[in-house]
């Protein structure tokens, strides 16, 4: 297949003049016919933070309101909610389940302010593409057997990508014998979900071993994937966040504390590897081991190791005795875990026959590629690189560098922003060709 540079002003983008949504519907309304043709199923997976949750006990949402982007994290109670137990359960991390579900992926974000609601799109443009492409909606995570259909498949972005693509894995083969392969959309998280998923199909990772076989055993159910804006190196904005903590959107919405962020396995999943270089002392030599040292983190007061935030951990903590070892103690598993998974991810990409892999890359945005540690217990931006705003370049291409020659995958470089870049109009072309392809 081809490695491809597409400008962003193609003349499909250019007819409209600028990279927002008004485009999707005409190119929707053309591509009907393909899609008709082909009646494809079509698995959509949204990225980090961009799946609502629901509380299934009391069946309050708890991400992805209508009055505010989630419950505050500066309440117990919102907190608990937003976080992972610090401990888990002996009988390992499938056990640790609580009560937060997945719901749908998220359509639009915002906040009511004053009576009045204020929002901005996130996926609604591009699923609402999809659809008028023909391709009808199903209940979120409901994958038909046969198409046409368009089906969200939300999971839990606070869990490890693994849960996710374990998830996807048991929703898939669910469909029973004769269902017809799918084509998985991914964006950010969401593709790195879905190429795990295709790897290792629903094997587990053993934090305290290898990594599992690569089977390819999601290509049983998958006939292509279309990875869009994919961090499958990492990228620093995680290491920054879980460190500093994650001003979600602004003034308008609290500070989401290092405390939460630390408890979640994807944000040390999502980290840059130590070869990038991301993380740098104070005097600027970079870390060899990337920042992954649980005793590193205990140091400098990260994570659950922050002082600022002991109250936040006896929140999480419930009974028991010594909440800020149990934190040390989760941390440090958590970054355990973090090394065996990024072994995993990063093993050659060799798609076997009848599975095409399509990466959609950003170019033309600086963003984050080195941090340095500062005083109290933060890291600051040093260095910046190509990329979409969010992911660098090399690591939304990472594995696919020999995409011109490899006969199963493409690589397509565009320039687009990470957040809106499945309904930018030179992705959602690619993506209704990914969908509609022999």
């Amino acid at each position: 297949m081809a490695v491809r540079t597409v400008a962003f002003f193609t003349a499909l983008a250019a007819l409209a003049g600028c990279s927002g949504g008004s485009e999707l519907p005409m190119l929707a309304e053309q591509a009907r016919p393909r899609i008709a043709a082909r009646a494809p199923v079509v698995v959509f997976l949204p990225g980090t933070l961009a799946a609502s949750l629901e509380n299934s006990q009391t069946g309050e949402r708890v991400w992805g309101r209508q009055d505010a982007l989630s419950v505050d994290p500066r309440t117990p109670e919102g907190l608990r909610q937003l976080s992972l137990p610090i401990s888990p359960p002996p009988e390992g991390e499938r056990a640790a389940m609580d009560t937060i579900r997945p719901l749908d992926a998220l359509r639009r974000a915002g906040r009511t302010i004053l009576g009045m609601r204020v929002s901005i799109p996130i996926y609604e443009d591009a699923l609402d593409g999809l659809a008028l492409a023909g391709l009808p909606e199903t209940e979120p995570g409901a994958i038909p057997a046969t198409g046409p259909a368009l089906t969200a498949f939300p999971y839990d972005w606070r869990r490890s990508i693994v849960d996710g693509a374990r998830a996807l894995g048991e929703a898939l083969e669910a469909r029973g014998e004769g269902a017809e392969k799918v084509v998985l959309v991914g964006h950010s998280m969401g593709g790195t979900v879905a190429l795990y998923y295709l790897m290792y199909g629903t094997a587990p990772l053993n934090a305290a071993g290898e990594p599992p076989a690569i089977t390819w055993a999601g290509a049983r159910q998958v006939r292509r994937a279309v990875l869009v804006g994919p961090p499958l190196r990492g990228s620093a904005v995680a290491v920054r966040n879980t460190i500093n903590g994650n001003r979600v959107a602004g003034p308008l919405v609290p500070t989401f504390p290092t405390t939460m962020l630390a408890t979640h396995p994807s944000s040390f999943e999502l980290m840059p590897r130590p070869a990038a270089g991301a993380l740098q002392e104070e005097d600027g030599t970079s870390r060899d081991d990337g920042g992954f040292d649980p005793a590193l983190w205990q140091r400098r007061g990260w994570g659950l190791a922050n002082p600022l935030e002991a109250e936040q951990r006896r929140w999480l903590a419930g009974a028991g005795d010594d909440p800020d070892q149990r934190g040390l103690a989760r941390q440090a598993a958590l970054i355990a875990w973090a090394g065996v998974f990024h072994r995993a991810a990063d093993r050659p990409i060799n798609p076997p026959e009848g599975l095409d892999l399509h990466v959609i890359a950003g170019t033309g945005g600086e963003t984050l590629k080195t941090v340095r540690m500062v005083d109290n217990h933060r890291v600051e931006e040093v260095t910046q690189a190509d990329g979409d705003g969010t992911v660098l370049l090399s690591s939304a291409s990472a594995g696919f560098e020999d995409a011109g020659s490899h006969p199963r995958k493409v690589l397509s470089v565009i320039e687009a922003e990470h957040a809106r870049m499945v309904s930018d109009p030179t992705a959602f072309s690619l993506i209704l060709d990914a969908v509609t392809a022999e």
